[in-house]
């Protein structure tokens, strides 16, 4: 059971992943849209967009951390079928310009982020996970664990962050402070 532990860790790097996500941006002609944009691209996962709307100095660092597959790199897990098992939404989103200079703003975001999760696809890629260490677990210990960890990711996410956005080459693009 040692080993199981990884499906947590799958799970706990998932939603950080994708509620840290939820703080990033992208590029715009206004410094809200930027934000919008960026959530609109973690609602269609497609975080390779994320690093688009990131300022040069960021960049880098946005594609290492909102890589799903270099979150699960040497895991030995598929990043796209854990992505496929999901449903990513954002409820009552808010987005207001706290402050804005000619080359710099704030921008305040506020949502609910609800993560549904496929039960028989994610049961999949569980069992994936279990193989590639070895393990044979039950199918009614795989459901339990299934069904914690599921009860656990479904849980909706209150999203509240402020979002450093900078002016770069005439375009609006976020750039987290460290």
């Amino acid at each position: 059971m040692k080993h199981l532990s990884v499906v947590m860790v799958v799970i706990v790097v998932l939603s950080a992943v994708l509620t840290a996500c939820g703080g990033s941006g992208g590029a715009a002609s206004d410094p809200t849209g930027v934000v919008k944009e960026a959530m609109q691209a973690v609602v269609d996962k497609k975080f390779d967009k994320l690093a688009e709307m990131t300022c040069a100095a960021k960049k880098a660092d946005v594609e290492n951390i909102f890589s799903p597959a270099g979150a699960f790199a040497g895991t030995g897990i598929d990043a796209q079928k854990v992505l496929d098992a999901m449903t990513i939404s954002i409820q009552d989103a808010e987005y207001t310009k706290v402050s804005e200079t000619a080359d710099k703003a704030e921008v305040q975001m506020k949502a609910k982020m609800n993560f549904k999760v496929d039960k028989e696809k994610f049961k999949g890629v569980m069992v994936d996970i279990l193989k590639s260490q070895g393990q044979e677990v039950p199918v009614d210990q795989v459901d339990a664990i299934l069904a914690m960890a599921v009860s656990q990711m479904e849980e909706t996410q209150n999203v509240d962050n402020k979002i450093d956005v900078v002016k770069e080459n005439g375009k609006w693009v976020i750039c987290p402070s460290d």
